[in-house]
């Protein structure tokens, strides 16, 4: 979808609230999690073993909403093609449709017509709604009088009419045709179909055709890496091409010809149509080295899966160690003082912080003044950075990336999040994954105030990357005056602001045999920046030039440059030791068995080996 984008029909902007409900999954797909805390989402209708919710829309799919910039009707709608595989012999007995303000509606009505009407009314088919029964969320409509489809092409929509101008027209996913077509009371006045904002967050529960089941598709999966003896969870792409919910699988796995017994695993509801994460438990190889996995899914809730393509290929690597930690998340934004809705957007990371710090606590935070223009805090690398977008259509802002993962496959760069829990969402799909790569980052001033030194010392638990990792450091400030933040009230403050970087795509890092590194830089300080709202923000990714999606953040840390100590060559030589770490990164108080990195006074660090 273009969200933000300056188009020739002006009256439509993407509010960008997520409303959707779906787990968090691994790093090999991942959804829209839970739907906003305090939405109320009407009761919904349940399909017997004779019907199936359908649409264009996919139920798992993340809602957005379109507006105008006055209060209207909007008739929204999609078009079933004459002789529809699943709806065309069917009958239509309920329609469900997304709302996220349910209150500032005056008016409402669903409808059914063999052409689109000039009003509701004029349908076909045309049933009132009670509006004090909507509410935000997915709203389930019972027809009282089911409608027939015989074969023949209709439209199925609903009608809103609100109280005020705002963002209430439900889309989501990317666009099929015949799945949006809008008409207002005022600012579209004739019907039109809208190719570049997804489909209509629409449904239609149909009744008495034949429809698909036990049709499970897994897709290839990424390699996956195991430690001699031990098992690890692999990722697989599953699509539901069943009308029935998938609460089971049954599967094999084939290593050099050879295929282990039927097991089976219990997964959380996938839907018709739906493309979930599913954890498959693979055990390693019986000596270090790289095998083919395939994965045949034999059965769906118990019965056979009679999909042609039920496999799916891999590689697992066997290593005789591996070492992993805590996955931490990045976030970056995009904003600028020219984009009204940043303020909103900024308030609700904001909200994230507060509501949810167990999980803050492993974020690391910085803003790009780029992609709606460029203000008086725009720095070169941000302007850069608008390459993530990767979308012929133009840049937005507010937009995010978290850990610069392509939730989409297609770009890191989403819309904003609809409340704290939405962002929560995005964090807790990396939180429990473990990562490759770990960072003990320490930043200090040095002693004239006039630069901060950082010092990463870094070790891998195996080489997770085809290219070769980066680091990469930002110098970020708190609590930045705005000089006219556009969408504000009264005085506007920034925070997570991108001062300065190391170097845009990051500096490549020198492993040591024994996988460690340290990487040393110093960033020079302007004399406006606040010394006491400036964060170092570290982070290890690869950088592929050619694909913006495949420089997947591995891990970050942040900290808070200290004060130098106040040392003397008097009172200390250069070559002591003033910190000493455990190869993992823990601070000890004295040289710890095996491999000890110790800084020096002078600010160079240099390793010891203890045995004892």
């Amino acid at each position: 979808m273009k969200k933000y984008l300056l188009l020739t029909i002006s009256l439509f902007l993407t509010l960008g609230l997520q409303a959707q409900v779906l787990q968090a999954e691994p790093r090999a797909e991942r959804h829209q999690a839970a739907s906003p805390s305090g939405i109320q989402m009407t009761a919904t209708i349940n399909p017997t073993s004779s019907q199936m919710w359908w649409g264009y829309f996919v139920g798992n799919e993340s809602v957005s909403y379109l507006g105008t910039q006055q209060a209207e009707t909007f008739d929204c709608a999609i078009l079933i093609p004459a002789n529809h595989e699943l709806a065309g012999p069917s009958t239509i007995k309920a329609i469900r449709f997304h709302l996220n303000k349910a209150t500032i509606i005056s008016g409402a009505s669903v409808w059914i017509s063999k052409q689109l009407p000039s009003a509701a009314s004029k349908a076909d088919y045309y049933q009132s709604i009670t509006v004090k029964n909507l509410s935000n969320g997915a709203n389930d409509i019972q027809l009282k009088t089911p409608s027939e489809i015989n074969n023949e092409a209709v439209y199925v929509g609903f009608t809103i009419t609100i109280k005020r101008a705002d963002y209430c027209i439900p889309v989501g996913g990317d666009y099929a045709e015949n799945s949006l077509f809008l008409k207002t009371s005022n600012s579209v006045p004739q019907w039109q179909p809208l190719d570049g904002y997804g489909k209509l967050a629409l449904q239609v529960l149909l009744d008495g055709g034949t429809y698909p089941q036990n049709i499970v598709t897994p897709h290839d999966f990424e390699p996956a890496v195991v430690e001699l003896g031990k098992t690890v969870d692999v990722p697989v792409s599953i699509t539901n091409g069943g009308k029935d919910n998938i609460t089971s699988l049954s599967y094999t796995v084939t290593t050099a010809g050879v295929t282990t017994s039927e097991k089976t695993i219990s997964t959380a509801g996938i839907m018709y149509q739906e493309t979930a994460s599913v954890a498959f438990p693979m055990e390693s190889d019986a000596a270090p080295g790289t095998s083919e996995r395939v994965i045949t899914i034999t059965r769906v809730n118990g019965n056979e899966n009679t999909s042609p393509a039920n496999s799916a290929r891999g590689t697992l690597t066997t290593v005789a160690t591996l070492k992993s930690w805590p996955r931490n998340v990045l976030i970056e934004e995009f904003t600028t003082e020219y984009c009204g809705y940043c303020p909103e957007a900024a308030a609700g990371l904001a909200s994230f912080f507060s509501t949810y710090p167990n999980e803050a606590s492993r974020v690391a935070v910085a803003c790009h003044h780029a992609g709606f223009g460029t203000d008086w805090l725009t720095i070169d690398a941000s302007n850069q950075y608008t390459w993530f977008y990767n979308d012929g259509g133009g840049t937005y802002a507010p937009a995010f990336m978290y850990n610069r993962y392509a939730f989409d496959g297609h770009t890191p760069v989403e819309s904003r999040q609809g409340s704290a829990a939405g962002y929560k969402s995005r964090v807790e799909s990396f939180l429990g994954e473990p990562a490759y790569v770990n960072i003990d980052l320490q930043a200090e001033f040095n002693a004239e105030g006039t630069a901060i030194d950082v010092t990463a010392l870094c070790e891998q638990g195996w080489e997770f990357s085809s290219l070769p990792p980066r680091i990469t450091l930002f110098l970020t400030e708190d609590n930045v005056k705005a000089h006219s933040q556009s969408g504000a009230s009264g005085q506007f403050i920034h925070q997570h602001v991108l001062r300065a970087v190391n170097a845009t795509w990051g500096e490549p890092i020198e492993w040591e045999e024994d996988n460690t590194a340290q990487y040393t830089y110093t960033f020079s300080l302007l004399p406006e920046w606040k010394k006491d709202d400036l964060k170092v923000v570290a982070f290890i990714a690869p950088y592929d030039s050619s694909n913006p999606t495949n420089c997947i953040v591995e891990n970050c840390a942040v900290v808070t440059p200290a004060i130098q100590s106040a040392i003397t060559t008097a009172a200390t030589s250069a070559s002591c030791p003033v910190l000493r770490y455990s190869i993992d990164g823990r601070r000890v108080s004295g040289n710890s068995r095996g491999l000890t990195i110790l800084k020096m006074a002078d600010g160079t660090t240099r390793k010891v080996n203890v045995e004892r």
